[in-house]
């Protein structure tokens, strides 16, 4: 087996991740961590600027991360593969969290 393209992403501080974080005491360090190696060229890079995540229902998301958050796209109305409007799409604002930092920290999340 030969990988020619392999993407490696960080392990996000949400969800079980971010549960485990907080119950030992170090999620405001491992934010901290991301924060600090916020890096402009990793941010340009990022998968939600070329990629979106489609979940099993249609619902449209800018990333798998905000998937699991249930943060999905929306342009006034949420966006779902059965109204798929390539033009609006393209229009979106991305949307944000903390957790983005960990995609655009150091060499990128993936």
């Amino acid at each position: 087996m030969k990988f020619n393209k392999l993407y490696a992403v960080t392990n996000m501080p949400i969800n079980r991740f971010r549960a485990q974080l907080q119950q030992s005491g170090t999620y405001d360090e491992y934010m901290n961590t991301l924060v600090k190696n916020f890096d402009p060229e990793a941010a340009r890079g990022v998968a939600c600027r070329s990629l979106v995540s489609v979940g099993y229902d249609g619902r449209i998301y800018d990333c798998d991360f905000n998937q699991m958050l249930g943060m999905q796209i929306t342009n006034s109305r949420p966006l779902t593969v059965f109204d798929f409007d390539f033009d609006a799409l393209m229009e979106r604002e991305i949307r944000f969290g903390s957790h983005c930092f960990g995609c655009a920290a150091g060499g990128g999340g993936s």
